[in-house]
């Protein structure tokens, strides 16, 4: 029986170790099928428009901020990227916390309360993550007119907050129902109310989750087009995703800014793929938030 095992151990492994070449090049190949593009991008900002037209694929001659400069104060086309950077932070961030905050202490509730309709509203949070959000372009349109926050950075975080909550709140809720509540009995005893525990006990212990939540939500709403573009009209009120969809050169102009559209994507993508590499981590524990008791 021993020499049995031996032998498959050693069938094993020598079958792994002739599978593993494949493994790893395989693995750089997809590598280079993601940083590819990256690259790309970041190479052609370094490049005037007649050698990205030329020679799209070849490394620039020379090193020079001009395009970046140019981009982000609007000085050839008119366009300022650095206010439209701007806005994309602030509906981020104004994003994030009404979210958050919303799906932190609705989800607690679904999770520890007993309240009647508990399980038909977390079934109708389900049903809704199976609706399009697109589909509600319409009535939110007319919605979100009526309020007269059209063309506003409070009418957009609005429908943001609304879009990504329902996932959210799904996500906190299983979380929470996988806290023990021992902390939670404690406090209560000492004469804490429940919303006292949740703010002093459940949110300072849940601020791994909460931030995993958060750095998951902010790269859908940082390069969110379709909302921004069928609410936002006015030219100050654009936000990134959106000034780049509709970047062009100056009116009365033949010039290209191919090099100057360039340079307004890598400003977009650049702080997204810097969160990526310093937050992967949180990423991951959100990704997986619930899965495991």
């Amino acid at each position: 029986m021993a020499a049995e095992d031996r032998d498959r151990r050693s069938a094993g492994w020598l079958f792994g170790s002739s599978l593993r070449p494949i493994v790893y090049g395989l693995l750089i190949v997809g590598a280079l099928v993601q940083v590819y593009p990256i690259f790309f991008l970041l190479m052609n900002t370094f490049k005037t428009d007649t050698q990205i037209l030329n020679t799209p694929f070849s490394l620039p001659t020379r090193f020079s901020l001009a395009a970046y400069i140019d981009v982000w104060t609007g000085d050839r086309t008119g366009m300022f990227f650095g206010r439209y950077f701007l806005n994309s932070v602030i509906v981020v961030i104004a994003t994030l916390v009404l979210m958050l905050v919303i799906s932190s202490l609705c989800g607690y509730a679904m999770a520890r309360g007993q309240f009647p309709g508990n399980s038909t509203l977390h079934q109708a949070l389900l049903l809704s993550l199976a609706v399009p959000a697109h589909a509600l372009a319409i009535p939110l349109y007319f919605f979100v007119g009526d309020l007269g926050l059209r063309n506003s950075l409070v009418g957009l975080t609005l429908v943001y907050a609304t879009i990504g909550a329902p996932f959210t709140i799904i996500l906190m809720r299983a979380y929470f129902m996988h806290l023990p509540v021992e902390l939670e009995e404690a406090a209560r005893i000492d004469g804490c109310g429940r919303l006292g525990v949740f703010l002093r006990i459940v949110a300072p212990i849940s601020r791994g989750p909460i931030a995993g939540m958060a750095i998951i939500n902010i790269n859908w709403i940082w390069s969110e087009l379709f909302f921004s573009l069928i609410l936002m009209n006015k030219v100050d009120v654009r936000t990134l995703p959106l000034a780049i969809a509709l970047y062009k050169p100056a009116p009365m102009t033949v010039e290209t800014v191919l090099g100057l559209q360039y340079a307004a994507m890598a400003i977009a993508t650049i702080p997204v793929l810097i969160m990526f590499f310093l937050f992967q981590r949180q990423i991951a524990s959100g990704m997986t938030m619930g899965a495991f008791k």
